[in-house]
């Protein structure tokens, strides 16, 4: 398993690409955001900005990672690892740990926009709580994207992901509230997982307690993803 993981992390932190589009595009739509935005307004307001571009940043890694495991199976690297001893499970769960250690570079490089440029105070303490849940809670949604790379062909995965991309950014209010979109989409909204992650990230940064309504419905979308994830895995091998 160590093995797996070590060659995983060394492919995906060798795609030069890959790694720049996920650090430049979160920290200019923040940019873009604070100064829309102006020197004014309030401290609620300016740590949302930073909550909402490092969660579209990592929702980001966490969704595109199906155009790689869909090149992947293509390539015939699912082919390989199913000669090895490692279980679908151990397989699924390798692959979403290595997205998460990449989810940590667009929150960080969004952070430090916010602290710089944007001029957000929080404490220490604030700013890793709020690092921490931005890293872990968008752990259904990498899972999602395995899932979809799993299922569909390289062609179909990146225009597949940039679609989910965009659906579940808006779908999670990330930069139009939901109270702002007819009610139907703000109903859909507020059981997406997007939603409920930058709600987690939004009241760690507040200092305010996450609700158990949030808890519950990223929860529940982290089983849907990891059986999803897992049969997709299984059912790749009925097409190698």
């Amino acid at each position: 398993m160590s093995a797996y993981l070590r060659v995983e992390l060394t492919r995906m932190f060798r795609d030069g690409g890959y790694l720049m589009l996920s650090l430049v595009l979160p920290v200019a739509v923040y940019l873009l955001l604070h100064r829309t935005a102006g020197t004014g307004g309030d401290h609620a307001g300016a740590v949302a900005r930073v909550v909402s571009a490092a969660a579209f940043g990592a929702l980001g890694v966490a969704v595109n990672s199906c155009t790689s495991i869909a090149e992947d199976r293509a390539r015939g690297w699912l082919r390989q690892l199913r000669l090895t001893p490692l279980s679908p499970v151990q397989v699924v769960l390798g692959r979403a740990g290595c997205t998460l250690a990449v989810v940590i570079l667009p929150v960080v490089a969004v952070g430090v926009a916010g602290a710089t440029a944007g001029g957000v105070t929080l404490a220490p303490g604030a700013w890793l709580g709020t690092a921490l849940v931005l890293w872990f809670a968008v752990t259904p949604i990498a899972l999602l994207g395995l899932a979809l790379g799993y299922l569909v062909r390289p062609a179909v995965a990146q225009i597949l992901g940039t679609v989910c991309y965009l659906v579940l950014t808006g779908l999670g209010g990330l930069f139009v509230p939901l109270t702002e979109v007819p009610g139907w989409v703000a109903a859909i909204g507020r059981s997406s997982p997007t939603y409920r992650y930058s709600q987690v990230a939004a009241d760690a940064a507040l200092g305010t307690a996450p609700q158990w309504s949030a808890i519950a419905v990223l929860l529940g979308w982290t089983v849907v993803g990891a059986g999803l994830a897992a049969l997709a895995y299984r059912g790749t091998g009925r097409k190698l």
